[in-house]
């Protein structure tokens, strides 16, 4: 192993210097396992126990892992009464009188159990069928393993037919696939025919297993899904392409997660690799690519009425090609990019010319696609043919309205001057592109509303330029007050940047008359839509509108698609529908997956993550948050980078890893402008992060104040959150009827059992406790229900045995805040129990580090308010430094998570620890 590189550069996002671990490994260091051969394995086994014929075939394509299996299997054969014969047939032993068979030896006697030539072969079987060495013992079953049986000349066939027949033994064969049971193969079967088992390629998700087991670590959707599309899943191609990512060093583990950096077509290496598997084609199915190659997506009748069907189903039986469904008719696609690559490059001019001249012909017979269809407008464009310059702006508005931004910028690099450069713009935006197109826009694009309202929203959502973008806007003409355009605009600047009261109405959805002009910022409108919904507290209207179709996630701007499935899964987890949200998750994440989209499956990871952290769960959380943060870049929207980062935070102190989840914060902190309102969804995060560290009396502090400010903002759901926080960490009846109130203009049945455990919290109401617990773990917020039976009063065994039966589901977690199920018995316990709030609040800050002066300006009290809270508290606890007050308090996690060379300043800023 290499080791591990630490890599210092420029942060993409905040220009900061970025120090981070990646971890290499160099490709022969790796150890490839067997797995999902399971199946297969016991087919086997059982085919040899059955004694019904001569043994197993075992066939497929090369690299598929068959010599690997049969290995596999006659491992699971040895034993004392068994002898374990194996070789190889090959080419170059073939014709080799009375050799036949190469490298034949008993397995576990590599060298004194080799011997040359058939005739060994026989001498030792028949000793074996005596018994071990001429004794009287029960005779010795004998299984032969042979690889490329189909490479057995016919004298040594004819010998191995022999022992099978008079000396009962089992083969174990390979042989490629399509290999038939006639010829060297027929002499084989003895006793009876050959058992043929097909060894098939891994699917996607044995190749996840594999390549996680391999790399001794987590792998990313993206990544597993394009070295799958790539290999096939043939585990010996996989093997090679893993290699040459490692020593081209871009598949790497950054940020704990194993990914593929760039684009993987742009190495000799694959290319030779993809080349080696195209050269195995026909002619006729080569050309027939071509035409699917330039196009990248052809309508399947045009491909069969150019290609033919029988070829069709042969690259589609390959996995070369897929078939995938449109409203308009079915389509075929190149299974993997790299496939495309290696024949566009092997394109001449003259033959792309004459290939689109083809495919004009073949659309004018089949009808598909019709001549006004983008596509077929591009293809006169790539022939060479006349078209009006209306005829192709039109076309490329169409391909971007109708979602896709790949045939739009093609179109528009044949539309010359300004009109062209804005619609190459638009379809750069649409792809995650937002620097190149911001700087189209910014040069050709005019100060029209569209322009300004796209612009505005991609500086902002896209590149975390908000000064930016509300300067743009304020350069908006001064007759488009009321563009649709720059209203849905203005709704993206206000949620966040706090500029605009977000009580203001709500743009159009973009299906009524007087929507968006720009398709993009139709997108835009009804992503807004959903977080204005679900930010003022209308969760379930919200999840309701995605029920009904009213609100959908856009096709044509990947990232705003992203968002829009975010705030789906969000509406429903907020409305109380979690069992809902988690299959609709998982498959918001596949098809981000699927299409190749890294922003996309950044925010789809992250629901998985925060999906698995509402149900109590941060151990299974880990994983998706981590994807999420490792494919997280310039391209995913900055809010949603923003709360990817929170809540791997949070996810990290949930498991007991405060320095780090500190860290993530940090870097947040230098990653968010002043004056946006996202400062303070990291705030929250924060008192979170507290909470779980075992802060819990200045969380709780903190939690009154934000959740104060954000209802005084209206800003109800996440004043909800923060209300709901603060009742569970410092319960009294003030608090729980500020959340009865909050929780109250909101449309969520999740927020009045909030209210409900509020006030139950507030008076020990055991009962209704109880009840609550049943009700949460039956949504499926599991955490939830593990708290609201924690704090039901009195011990007992039966309170303990549900306790423990709602950690388990939760992973384990007891959250710091869950009282002990027995009453305390320790004397020290006992001093806790007197200490007020407000002084366990001061002893908590104190033991962490701070300063008198740095905790009053922390709490805005006086030093002496300070000074004489603290004296208290020293009196209770009869201790006399800050030392012996950390070794009081039982919940330690907050000196823990400022352990030396991890400031204090990180939980509390703008304080200095003190000795």
């Amino acid at each position: 192993m290499r080791g591990g590189r630490r890599v210092e550069g420029a942060h993409p996002d905040s220009g900061e210097i970025m120090i981070e671990h990646a971890v290499e490994r160099p490709a022969d260091a790796l150890e490839w396992p067997l797995t999902g051969r399971e199946e297969v394995t016991r087919e086997v086994l059982a085919a040899m126990a059955r004694h019904s014929g001569s043994g197993v075939l075992v066939t497929g394509e090369p690299g598929v892992g068959k010599t690997r299996l049969i290995d596999h299997v006659l491992g699971e054969c040895a034993g004392a009464d068994t002898l374990i014969v194996r070789g190889a047939a090959t080419e170059a032993t073939r014709n080799i009188p009375g050799v036949g068979i190469a490298g034949l030896h008993i397995v576990g006697q590599p060298a004194a159990g080799a011997f040359s030539g058939l005739s060994g072969l026989s001498a030792a079987v028949a000793e074996a069928c005596r018994g071990a060495r001429g004794v009287a013992a029960p005779a010795r079953r004998v299984v032969l393993g042979i690889d490329d049986a189909d490479q057995l000349d016919a004298s040594s066939a004819a010998v191995v037919g022999d022992l099978v027949r008079t000396a009962g033994v089992t083969l174990l064969l390979t042989a490629r696939s399509g290999a038939r049971l006639d010829g060297s193969l027929a002499h084989l079967c003895g006793r009876g025919p050959l058992r043929v088992l097909r060894l098939a390629n891994l699917p996607r998700t044995e190749v996840l297993d594999l390549l996680i087991r391999a790399l001794d670590g987590p792998v990313d959707g993206l990544t597993t899904d394009m070295l799958w599309r790539i290999t096939r899943g043939n585990p010996l191609l996989l093997r090679r392409v893993v290699g040459i990512g490692l020593d081209t060093e871009d598949l790497a583990s950054v940020r704990e997660v194993w990914s593929w950096r760039g684009s993987p077509g742009r190495h000799p290496r694959l290319h030779e690799l993809v080349a080696a598997d195209l050269a195995t084609l026909s002619a006729p199915e080569s050309e027939a690519l071509e035409y699917v190659a330039l196009t990248g997506s052809l309508p399947r009748a045009t491909f069969e009425h150019l290609a033919g069907s029988p070829t069709v189903g042969r690259l589609a039986d390959r996995g070369v090609v897929a078939f995938t469904s449109s409203g308009k008719a079915d389509a075929v696609t190149m299974s993997h990019a790299l496939h495309r690559q290696a024949l566009l490059a092997g394109i001449g001019l003259l033959r792309r010319r004459q290939r689109y001249r083809e495919l004009i012909v073949a659309a004018a017979e089949t009808g598909v696609p019709d001549d006004g269809d983008p596509a077929t407008v591009l293809w006169r464009l790539e022939a060479g043919l006349d078209v009006p310059l209306a005829q192709a702006v039109a076309a490329a508005g169409l391909a971007l309205a109708s979602g896709d931004p790949v045939l739009a910028e093609d179109l528009a690099q044949h539309v010359h001057g300004a009109p062209g450069a804005v619609l190459r713009g638009q379809a750069l935006i649409a792809q995650g592109r937002a620097a190149d197109g911001e700087r189209l826009l910014a040069d050709h694009g005019g100060d029209s509303a569209e322009t300004v309202a796209l612009r505005s929203l991609n500086l902002f959502w896209g590149l975390n330029r908000p000064a930016e973008a509300q300067a743009e806007m304020a350069r908006r003409p001064r007759d488009a007050a009321s563009s649709a355009d720059l209203r849905v605009a203005e709704l993206g600047l206000a949620l966040f940047t706090g500029t605009v009261s977000i009580t203001n109405p709500a743009p159009p959805p973009a299906a009524e008359v007087g929507g968006p002009r720009s398709p993009l910022v139709a997108d835009a409108a009804m992503v807004l839509r959903a977080y204005r919904l679900t930010f003022r507290g209308r969760p379930a209207r919200a999840a309701e509108d995605f029920d009904r179709g009213t609100l959908e996630p856009p096709s044509r701007w990947p990232a705003m698609r992203g968002s829009a499935a975010a705030c789906h899964i969000n509406a429903l987890v907020l409305a109380g529908r979690l069992r809902e949200a988690l299959p609709l998750t998982e498959a918001y994440y596949s098809e981000s997956v699927g299409r190749a989209e890294p922003s996309e499956v950044a925010i789809t990871a992250h629901m998985r993550g925060h999906c698995a952290m509402w149900e109590g769960r941060p151990g299974r959380a880990l994983a998706p948050l981590r994807e999420a943060r490792a494919l997280a870049d310039e391209h995913t929207p900055f809010p949603l980078r923003v709360f990817i980062g929170c809540e791997y935070a949070v996810c990290l102190a949930a498991l007991g890893r405060p320095q780090e989840a500190t860290r993530e914060l940090d870097q947040l902190r230098a990653l968010i402008p002043d004056g946006l309102s996202l400062q303070e969804r990291l705030e929250f995060s924060r008192i979170r992060l507290l909470a779980y560290s075992g802060s819990l009396a200045h969380a709780a502090d903190l939690a009154n104040r934000l959740a104060d400010r954000y209802l005084r903002e209206s800003r109800l759901t996440t004043g909800v959150e923060c209300a709901y926080y603060h009742v569970r960490l410092r319960p009294s009846p003030r608090a729980a009827a500020r959340l009865r109130e909050a929780a109250a203009a909101c449309d969520s049945p999740l927020f009045e059992l909030f209210a409900e455990h509020g006030e139950a919290l507030s008076t020990g109401d055991g009962p209704a406790l109880r009840g609550l617990a049943e009700r949460f773990a039956e949504l499926g917020y599991t955490g939830l229900a593990l708290e609201a039976a924690g704090a039901v009063p009195g011990g007992g065994r039966t309170k303990r045995d549900r306790l423990d039966d709602l950690a388990g589901r939760c992973d384990g977690l007891r959250p710091p805040w869950l009282p002990p199920v027995s009453p305390p018995s320790s004397s020290s316990s006992a001093n806790l129990s007197s200490l007020t709030s407000r002084e366990r609040e001061m002893c908590e800050l104190a033991a962490a580090g701070l300063s008198n002066s740095a905790i009053a300006v922390n709490l805005g009290v006086s030093v002496r308010t300070v000074t004489n809270l603290l004296a208290r508290a020293y009196h209770k606890l009869g201790v006399r430094s800050r030392r012996q007050l950390a070794a009081a308090l039982p919940l330690s996690h907050a000196g823990q998570a400022h352990a030396p060379g991890h400031p204090v300043s990180s939980l509390f800023p703008g304080t200095r620890p003190v000795p």
